[in-house]
């Protein structure tokens, strides 16, 4: 743990303008997070280092990892909020799922010794937190989407590689919200919809200029460099970011994109 619990710096652009903003990071960033308070966790590769960067104006910031032991991790395959400020981690390098409170205190950990032999052999690589308490992990040797519950036992499996509607060929992200599973396929270029139940339901495909996208439960956002497009049933809208895009998230009627040394929001219609 970093020994000083409240880190402040100087955000060197801070730009409020037609109701965007857009900040300078310290540190090269990889993907990130926004909890249901507007709360940012955003992954630093380089240093194995999370940080939260409080609502509402983000000057203050606390950091976990960064060495090893207990409180280290190698990697954060996926970040998952849910309840109340709380944040789950895979750390798929270490083999390990982690649950942070509030001030990124750990809660729980779940080793994949732990989780039953047919889910750790095919080695989850992305995670998704469900609203009920249960976790959605992708399998990556099989692509099979695998809920259990808090304790690693199975409760359902559902998509992989097997024929069919809602196959799954090489999964990118997981998101679980409400009654609705996501999984972004860049290999077959389309996001999966399924329910809570394993159910597929659609498949939404990429525009063919985008090379990523997420899907939330206001809608859908693809990216490619720094040209965005936010979709709904009902509508279109594109943006364009001062940076490179690596990752992107949907709060509310934000629409929050992280470059490796920025992140920002855009107001969404």
């Amino acid at each position: 743990m970093c020994p000083h619990w409240l880190l402040r710096f100087s955000l060197s652009t801070l730009l409020f303008l037609h109701g965007q903003a857009t900040y300078s990071l310290p540190f090269a960033a990889q993907r990130f997070a926004v909890d249901a308070l507007h709360n940012l966790y955003i992954w630093a590769p380089a240093e194995r280092a999370l940080y939260k960067f409080w609502a509402p104006t983000y000057d203050s910031v606390i950091r976990v990892g960064g060495v090893p032991g207990a409180e280290g991790f190698l990697e954060a395959s996926s970040l998952s909020p849910v309840g109340n400020q709380q944040l789950y981690l895979l750390d798929a390098a270490a083999q390990k799922i982690s649950l942070l409170g509030t001030n990124l205190q750990p809660l729980q950990e779940l080793s994949y010794a732990d989780l039953p032999e047919e889910v750790q052999r095919y080695y989850p690589s992305l995670l998704a937190a469900g609203s009920a308490t249960e976790l959605y992990l992708l399998l990556r040797e099989t692509q099979e989407v695998v809920k259990i519950d808090p304790f690693g036992r199975v409760l359902l499996r559902f998509g992989g590689k097997v024929y069919g509607p809602g196959r799954i060929q090489g999964a990118a992200h997981l998101y679980a919200e409400g009654e609705k599973v996501t999984v972004v396929d860049t290999a077959a270029r389309k996001i999966h919809f399924y329910d809570r139940w394993g159910n597929f339901l659609q498949s939404q495909p990429f525009p063919p200029e985008a090379t990523m996208g997420k899907a939330f439960g206001e809608g859908w956002v693809f990216w490619r460099e720094t040209q965005l497009w936010w979709e709904t049933p009902e509508s279109t809208s594109d943006y364009t970011t001062p940076a490179p895009i690596q990752d992107v998230w949907v709060r509310g009627k934000r629409l929050y994109w992280l470059a490796q040394g920025q992140w920002g929001w855009l107001p969404l219609p």
